[in-house]
């Protein structure tokens, strides 16, 4: 078998994994390190099927504090360092009843109370701006079959907007850590990580028993090949399970199925056209009242992106990890299952929006989130009683607009340092995002 030795293996090449590699190669250059992933390129993942949004518009400390420094860090990179990332202030319009709005207000406050810029806008003005919305179904009894909710009032988020998730992946968090001498190895998938014991092998039977000290030596190819690391890093978002349970590590991660959906016809483009609300004078990014169900604006082609939906009734999916090797994988299915488009977001939208009324569905696709099932928060911790081992992942629909801050807070972990700085100056206190000492601040405005 061929064997390989490195400093640092980041396993997992999505947005949170070069972003990781690219700040510990960065504050430590002499480190040999490498990337790997099952894919054949960075950012091929998850991270691709992602509809690519960020905002700052959060309650919590920890969302404001990871999501504005990474947000801010991107628009350094493409406006100082000129990568273009493709990134945009579109705007988010959060749709509200007035129930809604009413249970929002402390988060309201709060993000007015931290200089987050946001508007308050009322029926009367979501009607003259956006004419094409149904606002009130009092009087619909299809519409109250279907639950929905009247729009009475829209919170708009001026620093919110859209990126090219593969630019920022690709053009600078892999480009920059290949600069600097960090090697990528793709098409080559992980399957398991070894566990041994930490210091020399005694030749006992199923070694490390639970006496001895332990480490990760290393880490198994699919065609059988051995790379050995000083530490490996598991940022494989949705698919961490397969690595972390055969070793007894719960990192409180679910996978779950994500779709979007996209309509594209020029009947939309007097409904994308829109003065009011950016730059790019295009309609913001909705999110409707019921569902989280959310409109991603893509103006050039005349098209929207749908996504969000209820979650009740679906499926966490957890793969036996014995049997990862199978080509019938359900974590690599990335096909979207248009009767859930039918059947379910387009009857919704097409009340809100009359305008989407018989136009076909385009595309689809499908991917999975890394569902934090405590908090929703990334998880970033070294297993306790395991050397050479850390585990970054849990991006729960929100990974890439804090993907920066995570990739410093898992820089920081590496050295042991106690507290990370965020792009700014920004203080973070490392534990806080780990499993033993987590601290995270309950988030109230969520989608």
């Amino acid at each position: 078998m061929n064997k390989t030795d490195y400093d640092v293996v980041v396993i997992g090449a999505g947005l949170l994994g070069v972003a990781t590699a690219y700040h510990i190669k960065r504050n430590n250059e002499n480190l040999k390190m490498m990337i790997v992933d099952k894919a054949a390129s960075a950012g091929a993942g998850n991270t691709a099927q992602s509809a690519a949004m960020y905002r700052d518009t959060f309650s919590s400390e920890v969302n404001l504090q990871l999501s504005s420094t990474t947000v801010n860090f991107f628009k350094h990179v493409q406006n100082e360092m000129g990568v273009d990332l493709s990134l945009r202030d579109i705007t988010y319009l959060w749709l509200m009843d007035r129930q809604q709005f009413e249970k929002n207000k402390s988060a309201i406050e709060t993000m007015l109370e931290n200089k987050i810029r946001i508007e308050i806008l009322k029926k009367d003005d979501i009607k003259e701006k956006i004419p094409e919305l149904v606002t009130d179904f009092d009087d619909n009894s299809e519409a109250q079959m279907l639950g929905l909710r009247n729009i009475d009032f829209g919170i708009l988020g001026y620093d919110c907007g859209e990126l090219d998730a593969d630019k920022i992946t690709r053009d600078f968090y892999e480009t920059e850590f290949k600069k600097m001498g960090g090697e990528t190895r793709y098409s080559t998938q992980i399957t398991e990580l070894v566990l041994e014991p930490e210091e020399e092998k005694l030749g006992i039977p199923g070694e490390p028993v639970g006496w001895q000290k332990k480490k990760i030596g290393s880490a198994v190819t699919s065609d059988g090949k051995i790379i050995t690391s000083q530490t490996f890093i598991v940022a494989t978002g949705a698919w961490s399970n397969e690595l972390l349970l055969p070793l007894g590590i719960n990192s409180q991660v679910m996978p779950l199925k994500k779709y979007i959906f996209r309509v594209q016809h020029n009947r939309l483009s007097g409904f994308l056209d829109n003065e009011f609300f950016n730059e790019e004078k295009t309609t913001p990014f909705f999110i409707f009242p019921v569902h989280g169900i959310h409109v991603k604006p893509v103006k050039y082609n005349n098209s929207i992106w749908i996504g969000g939906g209820s979650v009740v009734g679906k499926p966490f999916i957890i793969t036996n990890p014995n049997k990862v090797k199978e080509e019938t994988n359900p974590l690599d299915d990335t096909e979207a299952n248009p009767r859930d488009y039918e059947f379910d977001r387009y009857l919704i939208l097409s009340e809100y929006l009359p305008i989407l009324k018989d136009l076909p569905l385009t595309n689809s696709w499908a991917g999975f989130y890394a569902m934090n099932t405590i908090d929703k928060n990334p998880v970033i911790f070294k297993p306790i009683g395991i050397k050479g081992l850390q585990v970054v992942t849990a991006g729960s629909g929100s990974g890439i607009m804090k993907a920066d801050a995570i990739g410093r807070i898992a820089e920081a972990l590496y050295q042991n340092k106690e507290v990370a700085e965020l792009y700014g100056g920004v203080s973070f206190k490392v534990s806080r995002l780990g499993l033993k000492n987590r601290d995270v601040d309950k988030e109230f405005f969520v989608i």
